[in-house]
């Protein structure tokens, strides 16, 4: 199965336990096998997991990106329990962009609509920062990429108009600790489609 699995870790509500979102959606359901809790939506379908184990008193409360080594425990529990293993797809979705054109939304005083060339394409994005303009180097979140406060990206549309992702600011990017207005802009040597950070 291959998804944006997101692992949250919240040691001082549940000591021990690993929470997996697969899917943004009310639980309706759940099911436990040994120490793997499926959790279920209104159609029966696995939109998460709550996993049971010490292992996840060593990590930090919030977002947990995802290695090698804590998938791979993943994995194993789930199998063992009979469930799929996750598979994460390595493509980076925070990457370098840069914004050939930027216009006034039709229907919006203060929306702009961005074509932005992540690399391998160019892709639209609706922007709200006052300091968005045309020939910047902005980081862009793809559908698909995790923010660091674990957010899921995924394609919109704000006002009628499609937006493939978003373009990101410091805070969201948590490289400050207080919020600030704007987008980040980049310097010219940052290199068009290479991965940010991360994923």
């Amino acid at each position: 199965m291959s998804c944006s699995a997101r692992l949250f870790i919240n040691r001082k509500a549940f000591s021990g336990v690993g929470m997996i979102v697969l899917k943004d959606a009310a639980p309706a359901a759940s099911e436990t096998i040994g120490e793997v809790c499926a959790i279920y939506d209104l159609k029966h379908e696995i939109i998460g997991y709550n996993l049971i184990s010490p292992y996840f008193e060593n990590l930090n409360d919030g977002y947990q990106p995802w290695n090698d080594e804590t998938l791979a425990f993943v994995n194993e529990k789930l199998i063992k329990a009979g469930f799929a293993a996750i598979e994460i797809d390595p493509t980076p979705r925070l990457v370098v962009g840069y914004v050939k054109t930027c216009e006034t939304h039709p229907d919006s005083d203060h929306l702009h609509v961005c074509q932005v060339d992540v690399g391998q394409e160019c892709v639209q994005i609706v922007c709200g920062a006052a300091n968005i303009a045309a020939n910047q180097k902005v980081v862009a979140a793809l559908p698909g990429a995790v923010l660091p406060d674990g957010r899921l990206i995924e394609a919109s549309a704000l006002r009628g108009v499609d937006s493939a992702g978003m373009l990101c600011s410091e805070w969201e990017l948590r490289l400050i600790d207080e919020p600030k207005r704007g987008i980040l802009i980049l310097d010219d040597q940052a290199e068009i489609g290479s991965p940010f950070f991360g994923r």
